[in-house]
Order: structure tokens, then sequence, then C-alpha cells
């Protein structure tokens, strides 16, 4: 299976404005080779940053309005035009590959209107008009959130930024050294947070087989100061909630021992799978895994209280929109008033668990004040018995200067009086 085969099939999962999803009614297989697999990941989160300006690309060259165009046909031309514009693949090859894909996607009849189309991109020149929003691809009220936080000139800056790959960077895990990042075709610079790497030409099976050997993680900075936040003893009985795939987790657990015992807590039964085989494969047996929404209703199998609970919790994404880039579309008001209202519960469902004159560790990957700091202050106004002692938010990074790279966040930590 193609590259680009997969890719469309990857894009049409999502829900993205003015797209529909699902309409391919045949499942595409990833593709066998890992230098395939890398490309077609290319192909389809570039498309999806690009979205707004791909699709105005489309009307332009077509001379039609989106809604008139079959969705899958639609899809098509997005990936095409990426192709064209941003990877610089020879017209030709772009053009030709784009006609079959539309034939091998049951659009036959649709074959010459897409080589209509493409011929004419690469005949004319694009509009150079276009509103900052659709040439950045950034829904204008996300755009407008931004300006607000950062100011007009950082908001654009911080924009191209999210269209651009961002760095890989990983933390050694504790007891590794920098040598064990040496590979074929891969140099490691050392970040300016100690003890991380900015890691150029790793594949992705490359990263998986360093976290199970226990030498380094994918993780960023501002993720990785989370933890030290929770001020970890050696000893101590810590919980992960909302764990994830346990990268702060396993960080937790560095932190804990000697003696130390640590739980790890999703509601997502894959995420909980793919933790599981990363303890069996490093034989870590200390840590527990459990599957479950609430606290409440896995009370049976966890202690009646701990030392420190990290709730990394749900958001937006607003402060790692570089890594993920359908979020960019989902940062409207109702989006998050619901994330708001999850993350208070999610916090009140776990104050019952902290022990007296211990931490709860409230996180998320978000820029924005409604899932941050005021989600923090209704919950100390509602839960008395917690104060807080910090709470930090970080902005993302615009310098282009990956060894300097961080994303956004927030953290705040609270203590429970006793």
């Amino acid at each position: 299976m193609s590259a680009r085969d997969f890719a469309l099939f990857q894009l049409d999962q999502l829900m993205l404005p003015g797209f529909k999803p699902r309409v391919i009614r045949r499942r595409v297989a990833p593709p066998v080779d890992p230098r395939d697999l890398a490309l077609a990941e290319q192909i389809y989160v570039g498309a999806v940053k690009h979205l707004m300006l791909l699709s105005s690309l489309v009307e332009h060259h077509s001379g039609q309005r989106q809604k008139n165009i079959d969705p899958v046909v639609r899809k098509i031309l997005v990936i095409a035009l990426y192709q064209l514009r941003f990877l610089r693949v020879p017209a030709h090859a772009a053009v030709d590959e784009a006609v079959e894909q539309t034939r091998r996607f049951g659009r036959p009849g649709a074959a010459g209107f897409v080589n209509a189309v493409l011929r004419n991109a690469t005949r004319k020149a694009d509009p150079t008009d276009l509103p900052i929003d659709v040439a950045l691809s950034h829904p204008r009220e996300l755009l407008d959130r931004l300006e607000r936080l950062l100011g007009a000139e950082r908001a654009a800056a911080l924009c191209r930024k999210h269209n651009d790959p961002p760095p890989t960077i990983v933390r050694l895990a504790k007891g590794a050294t920098a040598e064990g990042l040496v590979a074929d075709g891969v140099t490691a610079k050392r970040h300016a947070t100690a003890g991380m790497f900015v890691v150029d030409g790793a594949r992705q099976a490359l990263l998986a087989d360093w976290a199970r050997r226990g030498i380094a993680q994918v993780q960023d900075p501002t993720a990785a100061a989370v933890v030290l936040h929770c001020d970890v003893r050696p000893g101590q009985t810590l919980l992960d909630r909302c764990c994830g795939m346990g990268t702060k987790t396993i960080q937790l657990w560095e932190c804990s021992q000697p003696g130390g015992r640590v739980f790890a807590m999703d509601a997502n039964a894959r995420r909980c799978a793919a933790l599981r085989q990363l303890l069996a494969d490093r034989a870590i047996s200390d840590i527990g895994v459990i599957e479950a929404s609430w606290l409440k209703d896995a009370a049976a199998v966890l202690p009646k209280a701990f030392d420190r609970i990290l709730v990394d919790a749900p958001c937006s994404n607003s402060g790692v929109l570089s890594r993920r880039a359908e979020a960019r579309y989902a940062q409207d008001a109702e989006t998050l008033s619901s994330l708001a209202e999850l993350q208070a519960r999610i916090l009140d469902d776990t104050a019952p668990f902290v022990a007296a004159g211990g931490l709860l560790v409230y996180s998320t990957c978000s820029i924005w004040p409604e899932e941050n700091e005021a989600v923090v202050s209704a919950f100390v106004e509602r839960c008395r018995q917690f104060e807080r002692e910090r709470v930090l938010t970080t902005l993302p990074s615009v310098d282009p200067d990956a060894t300097t790279h961080c994303d956004g966040g927030f953290v705040a930590v609270l203590r429970r009086r006793g």
C-alpha cells in the first residue's frame, strides 16, 4: 500500500472543519516499509496543518465551492496540493498519482477533474491576498485568542511555528548516558534543559526501542518539569491519574526509588495495555496499571491515600499545537467549556485520595486560563482543605532553535492541609 493512500485514509478518519469524516468505505493498511510510513505521516500531518490554505487553493484552482466537490476527491486534491506546495514533489508525479488514486478510491469519473485542477495549480499562481487565518490555517477564533494572549506579532510567529515539524526531544532515563543515543544516521544535541537531547533522524521504531531498553523517552521539557513539581521522595506512594502512555509514570517511578509505590490509571484500554507491555519489557514490577475512568470506581484496588497525585488532565492541547495538528480546529468556546467541566469533575473525584499534607499536582498542555487558573481557583474554593503552593504557565517558544524549544503548558501544586 502506498504512503499516499495511507495518508488519505488517515486524513479521512478525522473530524475536520468542512470535511465529512469516514467517507472511505474500506480500510487501508499502513505501509510495511518504515520509510513509507514516515512519508505517509509527513503528508497526512502536513495536510492537516495547512488544511485551510489547501482547501482555499482547491476552490481557487477548480473554480468550484468546496461543498460542490465530492468529499473523497477534495481530500485527494488537498494531499496532492500539499505535496506540490510544501514537499516540492515533481508536478508530473503528484498529478499522475492523484489521478490514479482517484480511480483507486472509486471515483473514476472525477479523474479528469482532478487532473485539470492540479494542472491549473502547476501553471497558475496562488492568490496572494488571503486572510491571515486562512494563510496560516488557524481558525479565526483561535487566532483571536492567541493575539489577545500574546499580541499580534508573536501570535503570528507561533502559528508559523505550529506549521513546522516540531523537534524530537528525549529525556534520558535515570542512570542512562548520552552514549546510548548513538545510532546510524542519528544525531543528538544537548538541549538547554539538563538530561534532555534533541535527536534528528530517529524513526519511531528506534525511539520505541530506547524506551523499552530504559535509555530515553520522548518528552518535552515542559512536560518533564511537571514531575519535578511533584517533589517526590523515595518511598512515597504515588498515583499518575490520566497516565496516557505512561511517560510521566516512569519518571515518577524513577524519583520514588528506592521503596516507592506507583500506580497509573487511565480510562483508555489501549494505552493501559501499551504501558503494561512497556513495564514488562523493562522488567518493572512495582508499578500498578489500572484501567478506570473514576477513582471512586477503582478504590477497591488502590491504596486509601497517596502522598502525591498527578492529574495530567485531558485538555485542548493548545500548548502543543505543533505536535497535535488536528487540535487547532477544536479551540472553540463550547469545547473549552466542556473540557473545563470534565477537569473539575476529575479534580473533585481525586481530592479524597490525597493524604493529609500530600500534594495534588494538576497539569495540562493548555495555555488557556479557563482550563488552568480558572479550574484551580474554582477547585480550591470548593475544596477548602487544599491550598495553592504555586502555579506556573509556560508559553510555547517561538525561537527556531530546537535546543531551547519548549511546548506550552500549565502546572498547579496544591497541598492538602493536615
